[in-house]
C-alpha cells in the first residue's frame, strides 16, 4: 500500500443567479453575427453551423453510424475531418468500398477531397492511417487477399502516393499497418516511418535480416518499419523468435493500445515481445524501446533488484509522452526496491541515467487483469506530466488509515498521488476516460454517484448522477468532481449519457489519443451525446424499451449532442455562465428526427462535429444524415438561390407569403436567447394589366373580341360556298 495525503473533492451543487442566464439586450454582438441565423443564434460561444459533407451528390444510401460502415476522425486542429462510408457515396468517382474523403475547411466553405486517386477507384481501398493534421494518409488494397504481393500507398491525402508493394507467402495470415510517426513541424515529415505486423518472413529480400525473421515461430507477427524506400525488421536478435508488437494492443490484430508508441520523429518506437502470452520456449511479453533502427532497451528490466527474465509476470504498455521523454508501463512484477503488491505501475524516463529511469508510481492497480484495446484503466496526458489509474490507495482520516478504490492522479513533475474519486462500473464496457493534455482535467463515465465515501465527513458526494450512467469531470485545480451530462438542476432527467465508443476512427491503430474528443484543452468544455432532455428545446425522448436497447447498441433515436461549460466560462462576447455546477447547451437539433451523433471536436474545442437527419442550414440535402460543424467564430453566407427562367413561363401564381418559423430559432434554458428578426413585411404582385369593355388581353396586347369573331365568320363561309 501506498499512503497519500487526501485531497478533497467537491461538487458544489446549486443554482447560482437562478439559471446563470443574461436576458437578451444584455447579449453582444457575435463578430459572425450575420451568419448565426435560424438554429444557429441559439447556439453559444457564438458557433454557427457549417455544413460539411456535400448538399447534393446524388445520395442512394444513408449513413447510420450504428456500426463499422463508416469511420470518421477530426483532425487536432479541426480543420479537416476525415469520413470513410461503405454505403454512402459523396464522390462522383467513388471506389467501389465507398467514400475514403478528407473534408477541409476553406474561407468559403468545406470542400471535400477523396483520399483514393483515380486509378485506386477499382480497387477496395481503405484507409488505415492519418497523420494528426490529416495531411498525410497511409492506404491498403484488400482486393487481393490471395496474392502474392502485400500494397499499401503512403503520402498526401489524395495524391500522389508512393506505392509499395511487399512479397507475401501465399495463404499467409495478413499483414497490418499499425502505426507511424507523426511529423515534427519544421523537420521530420509524418510518416516517413511506418510500421508493419506481420507473420510473413517473405516481406524482406533475402539477406541477415530476413533470416533472423524466418526463425521466428510460425504463427507469431513480427515488428516492421517502412522508412526510406525499404523494410526492416524492429525486434531482431534476440527477440526474433518470439515476434512482437507495437506499443500495449492486445495482439497483432487488435485496435488501440498504441497511443505515442512511435515517437513523433520516429527516432524511438516502444514494443512488447513476446508478441503474445504463454508462448512455448518464451518467456512473458516484456517492454522494449528501439533507437534511431539501430539499439534495443529493455525498458520494464529489473533495477536495483535481480529477476531472471524466466522468472517475471507480464508487462504492459501503458502510454508515454508525445515527446517520448517519458514512458508508462504495469506489471505484476516487482522491479524496484520499493515493492508492492498487486499490478505496478512504473515510470520509465527515457532521458535520466541508465540505472535510474524507473520509478514506482502505484501498487494494487484494478482494471488491468484483463486485455482492453480502448482503457487499460490507466491515461497518461499528451505531456507526459499525469497519469490517471484506477488502484487501490491509502487515505488518512483523522486519527486512521482507510483504504480505497478508485481513481488516482499521479504527477509525475511533483512526484506527488492524490484521490480523484470512487468510480461505478458504466454501462458499456469500452467506455474511455480522457484528460487533457497537461492532465489539468480528466472526465470519465460512472453509472454510480462519482464520489461515494464512506468514511467520515469530508467529500462532498456528487448526487445528481444517482442511478444513471452520467459523464463525470474532475479538476485537479480545486479538486472538485462534477456530473457535466446531468444537466443545471438538482437531479438528471431521465434519460441516458451515452459515451461514443472509440475505435471508429483512423487512428485507432497509429500513436494517438483515442477519438473522439470530449474535452477542450483547457478543461472548461466537455462534449458529450445523451438521451436526456437537458433543456426545454431538446423534444426527442425514447420509450422505456428504446432506452433499455440504446445501452445495447450504444445510440438511441433520442440521443442529442450536447456542450457543458464550467462556471465562468465566457459564452457570448460579455456573457459568462454563472451557474455553480455549470452551464448545458443543446447543440444538435433535439427533434424527433432520428438519433444525432457527436462524432468528435478540435483539440481547442471551438470545432464540434456531429450528424444529424435535421436540415438544420438550407443548403443540407434532405432526407439523408448530414454531417455538422458547430464552430466558434464559424459559418458561411447563405448559397445564393438558383435562379429559374421566368420569362419563358408566363406570369404564374404569386409565391406563398411565410413568417418565420416558430422552430427555425428558439431560446431557452441553456442556451443563450436567439435574436429574433421581425417578420419580412407582406408583399404583393404587381396588378394586371386590364383591358376595355369588348376586348380581351392576349399576347400583351388589348384586341377586339368583335372584329376577332367576324373574321371568323367570315371565314367559315368561304369554306362553306
Amino acid at each position: 500500500m501506498r499512503t497519500v495525503a487526501r485531497t478533497v473533492a467537491v461538487a458544489v451543487i446549486g443554482l447560482s443567479g437562478a439559471l446563470g442566464l443574461a436576458p437578451a439586450a444584455a447579449f453582444a454582438a457575435c463578430p459572425n453575427e450575420a451568419f448565426r441565423t435560424g438554429r444557429s443564434a441559439s447556439l453559444p460561444d457564438c458557433r454557427a453551423y457549417e455544413l460539411v459533407t456535400p448538399p447534393e451528390l446524388g445520395r442512394t444510401a444513408d449513413m447510420t453510424f450504428k456500426d463499422e460502415h463508416e469511420r470518421f476522425a477530426v483532425s487536432s486542429e479541426g480543420e479537416r475531418f476525415a469520413l470513410e462510408a461503405e454505403v454512402a457515396s459523396f464522390e462522383p468517382a467513388a471506389s467501389r468500398a465507398g467514400t475514403k474523403a478528407v473534408f477541409s475547411r476553406t474561407p468559403s466553405g468545406w470542400t471535400m477531397l477523396s483520399a483514393t486517386t483515380p486509378a485506386m477507384v477499382a480497387e477496395a481501398n481503405q484507409i488505415e492511417l492519418l497523420s494528426p493534421d490529416f495531411s498525410q494518409a497511409a492506404l491498403v488494397s484488400n482486393d487481393v487477399p490471395l496474392a502474392r504481393v502485400y500494397q499499401f500507398a503512403v503520402g498526401p491525402v489524395g495524391g500522389p502516393y508512393a506505392t509499395v508493394s511487399v512479397p507475401r507467402e501465399l495463404g499467409g495470415a495478413g499483414t497490418f499497418l499499425v502505426g507511424a510517426n507523426a511529423g515534427v513541424p519544421g523537420g521530420v515529415a509524418a510518416f516517413s516511418d511506418v510500421y508493419l505486423s506481420s507473420p510473413d518472413h517473405a516481406l524482406l529480400p533475402t539477406g541477415r535480416e530476413r533470416e533472423e525473421a524466418e526463425e521466428t515461430q510460425p504463427g507469431l507477427y513480427d515488428l516492421y518499419a517502412w522508412s526510406g524506400g525499404r523494410l526492416r525488421l524492429v525486434n531482431g536478435k534476440p527477440l526474433n523468435a518470439c515476434g512482437a508488437r507495437l506499443g500495449g494492443a492486445a495482439g497483432a490484430e487488435e485496435e488501440g493500445g498504441a497511443i505515442n508508441a512511435v515517437s513523433p520523429d520516429g527516432s524511438r518506437v516502444f514494443f512488447m515481445s513476446p508478441e503474445a502470452k504463454n508462448v512455448p520456449g518464451c518467456p512473458e511479453p516484456q517492454l522494449y524501446m528501439r533507437v534511431d533502427g539501430r539499439e534495443t532497451v529493455e525498458v520494464s528490466e529489473p533495477q536495483e533488484v535481480t529477476i531472471p527474465l524466466s522468472e517475471r509476470g507480464p508487462a504492459r504498455y501503458v502510454g508515454a509522452s508525445r515527446d517520448d521523454s517519458k514512458v508508462y508501463f504495469t506489471t505484476a512484477t516487482v522491479l524496484t526496491p520499493e515493492g508492492g503488491n498487486g499490478y505496478l505501475l512504473y515510470e520509465y524516463d527515457t532521458k535520466a541515467p541508465v540505472g535510474h529511469r524507473l520509478t514506482l508510481i502505484a501498487d494494487n492497480l484494478t482494471d488491468l487483469v484483463h486485455d482492453t484495446t480502448v482503457n487499460p484503466g490507466a491515461v497518461v496526458s499528451e505531456d507526459g506530466s499525469t497519469v490517471y489509474y484506477s488502484g487501490t490507495g491509502t487515505l488518512q482520516e483523522p486519527g486512521k488509515s482507510v483504504s480505497v478504490t478508485g481513481i488516482w492522479r499521479y504527477d509525475a513533475i511533483t512526484k506527488t498521488t492524490s484521490f480523484v474519486a470512487v468510480r461505478g462500473e458504466a454501462d458499456r464496457a469500452g467506455e474511455p476516460w480522457y484528460t487533457t493534455p497537461d492532465g489539468g482535467s480528466l472526465v470519465f463515465p460512472s453509472r454510480d454517484p462519482a464520489v461515494q465515501f464512506d468514511g467520515p465527513a469530508g467529500l462532498q458526494e456528487e448526487l445528481r448522477g444517482v442511478g444513471h450512467n452520467e459523464l463525470y469531470r474532475y479538476d485537479a485545480t480545486d479538486g472538485s468532481v462534477m456530473c457535466v451530462s446531468c444537466g443545471q438542476g438538482v437531479a438528471p432527467a431521465t434519460g441516458l449519457m451515452l459515451e461514443p465508443i472509440v475505435n471508429e476512427g483512423f487512428q485507432e491503430r497509429s500513436d494517438s489519443q483515442p477519438t473522439p474528443v470530449m474535452i477542450s484543452e483547457d478543461g472548461r468544455r466537455v462534449f458529450f451525446q445523451t438521451s436526456a432532455q437537458l433543456v426545454p428545446q431538446d423534444t426527442n425522448e425514447n420509450t422505456l424499451l428504446e432506452e433499455l436497447d440504446s445501452v445495447k447498441s450504444g445510440l438511441g433515436k433520442a440521443s442529442d449532442v450536447y456542450e457543458w461549460e464550467a462556471d465562468g466560462s465566457e459564452e457570448a462576447p460579455g456573457v459568462f455562465c454563472r451557474v455553480a455546477n455549470g452551464c448545458t447547451h443543446l447543440i444538435s437539433a433535439g427533434e424527433a428526427v432520428g438519433p444525432e451523433r457527436f462524432l468528435g471536436a478540435s483539440q481547442n474545442g471551438e470545432d464540434l462535429f456531429f450528424a444529424s437527419t435535421a436540415k438544420l442550414l438550407p443548403q443540407a440535402t434532405p432526407e439523408f444524415t448530414n454531417i455538422y460543424d458547430a464552430r466558434v467564430d464559424g459559418g458561411f453566407p447563405s448559397p445564393a438561390p438558383h435562379v429559374e427562367c421566368t420569362s419563358c413561363q408566363g406570369v404564374g401564381s404569386p409565391p406563398p407569403q411565410f413568417g418565420t418559423p416558430a422552430s427555425a430559432v428558439f431560446a431557452g434554458v441553456g442556451n443563450p436567447p436567439a435574436s429574433v428578426a421581425a417578420p419580412p413585411a407582406a408583399t404583393h404582385p404587381p396588378a394586371a394589366k386590364r383591358c376595355a369593355k369588348g376586348k380581351k388581353l392576349k399576347h400583351g396586347k388589348c384586341v377586339k373580341v368583335k372584329k376577332r369573331k367576324a373574321r371568323k365568320t367570315a371565314a367559315s363561309g368561304r369554306r362553306a360556298g
